[in-house]
């Protein structure tokens, strides 16, 4: 009889939720579909999450916590290379992203605030020095490189530049906005 191992569990259902919900939305995900996507019954994912908004919310968490990465007001170009990097590693966290905000208008995660307080509060203090354009509040400018940095919706426009070359616009399209 091999022992049970509550965590590896939880995390398999994490997992199997990204995808689901990634793809899905909150509405459209199944928990049958996330329980089997990680080879459990669906019985089991009432056992470690109290329902589908629960397991939502707990993936949300988890994964948008683990793409989390402070900002470098110094180096608002470099840091929306790396977020454009991240989306592209990541995808199904940047759609799960992208559900949140179309299925929760308005709703905020304490994580996501907080880490957002923060960055606005760097760029705001490299405005006052100057080494930051202050041609745009620094919540818009933050708004702005987070936008144009995790563009997740493929389009016709992404069919016509590589990956590179949409890397490359969308730094130096930060660059110029934030020069001073």
């Amino acid at each position: 009889m091999s022992k049970r191992d509550p965590e590896a569990t939880r995390r398999k259902l994490l997992t199997a939720g990204l995808g689901e919900f990634a793809e899905h939305g909150i509405a459209g995900a199944r928990v049958e579909r996330i329980a089997k996507s990680a080879g459990f019954s669906a019985g089991l994912v009432y056992t470690y999450f109290t329902g589908k908004e629960d397991l939502f919310e707990s993936v949300f968490d988890t994964f948008v916590k683990r793409a989390e990465f402070p900002i470098t007001a110094d180096d608002l170009p470099g840091y929306a290379g790396r977020l454009f990097d991240a989306g592209q590693a990541d995808p199904e966290v940047v759609r799960l992203v992208e559900w949140h905000r179309l299925e929760r208008p308005g709703q905020v995660r304490p994580a996501v605030l907080e880490a957002t307080i923060a960055k606005v509060a760097a760029i705001r203090a490299a405005q006052a020095t100057g080494r930051v354009s202050a041609r745009l509040a620094a919540e818009q400018l933050l708004h702005l490189i987070v936008q144009l940095a995790t563009d997740a919706t493929p389009g016709p426009v992404h069919r016509m530049m590589n990956t590179a070359a949409r890397r490359a616009a969308v730094v130096e399209a930060v660059r110029r906005v934030v020069e001073p």
